[in-house]
């Protein structure tokens, strides 16, 4: 069968694909060459794309214990965000880091160590991590910080190739209510969102940036920043029902299209200057828009880069002038600015900067584009995310991510995907 990932753009023919149950026997035993495990399919690129022959889909999605006093809690790989958090934030805890899909696994977000809206204070999610029971061809193995500490640190971020997670046991956050207050600051140059991202941090905990990238120049903008409520209120909104839509033939996004949407959006969102939101909405956007097939049967890239911070502001602007001459619709461009809390994990994405996520259409111009910004993403200290790559070269990879070799001496020789192939290849 033929497995691809969310953008639709990295493809994979499977001879073996399977929901294992971990009553049944050693997945390693039957799987051919190389097995990798799968969540929810959720990764842009093709870190969850195998090389070979075997991938396990495990159901394991149940929550195995839940301190209500402490916040601890011991959950299986294969839960979904959004149904822990149906659990959690009724009993007044919320996980610390919230990737923008509520459809991540525990398990996935670990192995692509999945950063949120407030890596300013919070961190990826690895940090919150206490242990992990791992499953390799060799044995089970429950890793921390203390007992096999390199494991540990390789499994989170590992993009899958150290084994398999069944369960892992993580700390919560306190919440007092299943709403946030919301409120919009507009800018109108890019200097302008540094500083009022300075500011805003101070006291949001979530923080995040709109940027219009259909014209050339200033990009405006909206910061958005978000705070739970102290109401005690965890009513859910009315139940909206997710858009379902086949694949489009082709791309529903133009540049005149987009320029207006854009345009729309900017007026709109500024005048909404606060506005009290379910945490649904604020974490996750997107989720009921079938975003990924709005761009047609040829499906996406999606750049995600960050620069540090002494180049941050020369470097953001680069990459958002470089992607208006690539002339193709740019329907989406997400700012963030990471803090200095370091993660566990060895291939841990951010760093003390900014983060630009954009999505591209799959056409020459946009490849072209990718090329020269990874490139100059590299010369300056930055790095490509790569849950969300499909195009990074080997060399690349290998200067933005150094302890590379570390984690390729800790995989597990019978794990491997396309991914890794790609970027550890000479």
């Amino acid at each position: 069968m033929r497995l691809e990932s969310w953008t639709s753009l990295p493809r994979s023919q499977v001879q073996d694909y399977r929901h294992y149950y971990w009553t049944d026997e050693d997945p390693f035993r039957n799987a051919g060459s190389t097995l990798l495990a799968r969540g929810n399919g959720q990764s842009y690129g093709d870190v969850c794309l195998p090389c070979q022959q075997a991938v396990v889909c495990t159901p394991l999605d149940r929550i195995l214990a839940f301190d209500r006093t402490s916040g601890r809690v011991r959950v299986e790989s294969g839960i979904k965000l959004s149904e822990l958090l149906a659990v959690t934030v009724p009993a007044g805890w919320t996980l610390p880091v919230i990737p923008g899909s509520g459809a991540v696994t525990v398990g996935g977000a670990i192995a692509n160590d999945v950063h949120g809206k407030n890596h300013h204070w919070a961190g990826t999610f690895g940090c919150w991590i206490e242990r992990i029971e791992l499953v390799r061809s060799d044995g089970r193995y429950l890793c921390t910080p203390e007992e096999h500490p390199e494991l540990f640190r390789a499994t989170i971020g590992g993009l899958g190739l150290t084994g398999i997670i069944t369960w892992a046991e993580l700390q919560l956050v306190r919440c007092s209510s299943a709403w946030l207050t919301v409120e919009r600051f507009p800018f109108a140059t890019l200097d302008e969102f540094f500083c009022l991202s300075e500011q805003v941090e101070e006291h949001g905990n979530y923080v995040v940036g709109w940027c219009d990238v259909s014209t050339p120049g200033k990009y405006r903008g909206i910061v958005s920043v978000a705070r739970f409520c102290d109401d005690g209120d965890f009513s859910t909104p009315p139940r909206h029902v997710p858009l379902s839509l086949p694949p489009m033939p082709v791309s529903v996004f133009t540049r005149t299209t987009v320029q207006l949407t854009s345009a729309l959006y900017y007026s709109t969102m500024r005048r909404r200057v606060r506005q009290r939101m379910h945490y649904t909405d604020v974490f996750f956007p997107l989720g009921r828009l079938p975003w990924n097939r709005l761009f047609g049967r040829r499906g996406f890239f999606q750049l995600h880069a960050v620069v540090p911070r002494a180049l941050e502001r020369e470097a953001t602007h680069a990459i958002c002038s470089r992607l208006w001459r690539a002339k193709v619709p740019l329907p989406l461009c997400v700012l963030k600015r990471f803090g200095a809390r370091p993660s566990p994990g060895l291939l841990s994405f951010p760093i003390e900067g900014t983060s630009i996520a954009v999505d591209l259409p799959n056409h020459s111009r946009s490849v072209q584009a990718l090329d020269e910004i990874i490139t100059m993403v590299a010369s300056v200290g930055g790095r490509i995310y790569p849950a969300k790559d499909a195009h990074m070269a080997s060399h690349h990879f290998q200067q933005m991510f150094p302890q590379w070799h570390q984690v390729e001496r800790l995989r597990d020789p019978r794990c491997c995907s396309q991914f890794w192939r790609r970027v550890t290849s000479s």
